[in-house]
């Protein structure tokens, strides 16, 4: 089941215009950051009164943001809800953004620090680069449930205790932090910090509240060729084989000095940072792949 983070987040939020007239800094990166995360992931509607107050002054007087309450809940509980249908539960829609919004609420996203530096790519310009924690339910145990629930022979019964004890662990178990980085850029001259660019944010969020995807990737690993030894690189290499000796094999030379690259930098680097990197390669590989590789 995947995380529809990409597609939430045109609905979630918003507008920030990328053209503001100058004016002195209302607002520090780290507190122009928190308001972010309470408006995008707590519904906050007095953070979004404070936000677009402190913006008005450099978007012409407007709002700066337009937050649509309880979207990003919604998006997480439409996919939540047909796992429960399978599962032979009860859905219950209003429920399960409830569930949802209240684990969003939980997160509080805060800054951590924040690094102001040059914009390579805009002459004499800056930006912020923030580090974030948040709090997000610890679904280490419910992990190996899920995996179980998707086994050939997994029962009704597996999947249902995997369903409740993801359910409880949203509502009232444990909470582990998750830390991310999130960009914001200055009006002109380098005043008012603001950003149109979300995912770094709700993506991190979104993703350890519903790490279906990620999941289910490791359980398909598993049989996955062992070339460099780590699951997701492995699964990368063996799909992307795959498809490719379908769509052109005479292209498959070039999956193998892939495959000689990966495997040359696992002997280097920790497996956390070549999972890092094959997330990243993943989208570029799809973009390759057509339905025959389905």
């Amino acid at each position: 089941m995947k995380t529809p983070t990409r597609t939430l987040l045109a609905s979630v939020l918003l507008c920030a215009p990328l053209i503001a007239s100058a004016a002195p800094a209302q607002l520090t990166p780290e507190q122009a950051f928190d308001l972010y995360a309470r408006v995008l992931l707590e519904d906050d509607a007095a953070a979004t009164r404070t936000l677009n107050d402190a913006l008005k002054p450099a978007f012409e007087g407007q709002d700066a943001v337009t937050p649509n309450p309880g979207a990003l809940a919604k998006a997480l509980a439409e996919p939540w809800q047909t796992v429960l249908a399978s599962a032979g539960d009860k859905t219950d829609a209003a429920a399960a953004e409830a569930l949802y919004a209240k684990a969003l609420r939980d997160s509080k996203c805060r800054a951590t620090k924040s690094v102001i530096e040059d914009n390579e790519y805009v002459e004499d310009q800056k930006l912020a680069r923030i580090s974030f924690s948040c709090q997000v339910p610890d679904l280490g145990k419910v992990r190996p449930l899920f995996a179980a629930s998707l086994a050939a022979d997994a029962s009704p019964a597996s999947r249902k205790q995997f369903t409740d004890a993801y359910t409880q662990a949203l509502q009232s178990g444990a909470r582990v932090p998750v830390s991310g980085t999130f960009t914001l850029y200055p009006a002109k001259d380098n005043g008012y910090w603001y950003s149109g660019n979300f995912d770094d944010l709700v993506g991190t969020v979104a993703g350890a509240l519903a790490p279906f995807e990620d999941w289910m990737q490791d359980v398909e690993a598993a049989s996955a060729p062992k070339v460099t030894g780590v699951p997701g690189c492995d699964l990368l290499l063996q799909q992307h084989r795959a498809c490719v000796a379908k769509i052109a094999p005479d292209q498959i030379s070039g999956v193998d000095a892939m495959a000689e690259e990966l495997k040359a930098k696992a002997q280097v680097q920790s497996a956390e940072e070549m999972t890092q990197e094959c997330k990243a390669l993943r989208p570029i590989a799809e973009m390759m792949w057509t339905d025959e590789c389905a």
